[in-house]
């Protein structure tokens, strides 16, 4: 095999996730798929969710690159919903299976960094400090309108063009990260 197995392994698990749910995948299934044996499989993953995490860490990170600062985050937006969309038919099979909870909650761990990191850097422009608590809560509330917005558009069968949304999205938060922090310094004084 010229190729690493970790990686065999993956776009097994893509191209399989193209074509069926991912309840339907088994771990026996990607192995049969890429001629690959059970054990190499175990090697590299604990089960079915961690190759989907691993899979969608690696190609998502390698979509949104440098896009995750307070000053691009909308081309890592946009890179994102393209993400989705080009990888629409396996998008949907995730979406619709069983998994979801779990791979939701995976997403939203993952917009907190990103969210966490465009906060803090919008802080530290600001020169202030938030308590915890309100960060997590600034955090919080831009991750669920983001990843709100994504979900709604995957339900809706991705239609609207992403920068469409995104120019909707613009228009409803420019300027409001800064604000939100400005607030709760506001508050505490």
């Amino acid at each position: 095999m010229n190729r690493n197995a970790r990686t065999v392994l993956m776009d097994s698990f893509k191209e399989l996730l193209t074509m069926k749910s991912m309840d339907k995948i088994t771990v026996k299934d990607i192995c049969e798929h890429c001629n690959v044996k059970r054990q190499t499989f175990y090697n590299h993953f604990i089960n079915i969710l961690d190759i989907f995490k691993a899979l969608f860490y690696e190609e998502l990170s390698a979509e949104i690159g440098q896009n995750k600062t307070f000053e691009t985050w909308q081309k890592g937006f946009l890179a994102t919903m393209y993400y989705l969309r080009d990888n629409s038919s396996m998008i949907y099979h995730i979406f619709a299976s069983s998994y979801w909870p779990e791979i939701n909650t995976y997403c939203a761990e993952l917009s907190n960094r990103v969210l966490d990191r465009v906060v803090g850097e919008c802080m530290e422009k600001m020169g202030v400090e938030l308590k915890d608590n309100d960060r997590k809560f600034i955090v919080h509330f831009y991750r669920r309108v983001f990843n709100g917005l994504i979900i709604d558009w995957v339900r809706d069968e991705m239609v609207e063009e992403p920068e469409i949304i995104l120019k909707k999205l613009l228009t409803m938060v420019s300027g409001e990260i800064p604000r939100s922090v400005a607030g709760f310094i506001k508050e505490l004084n």
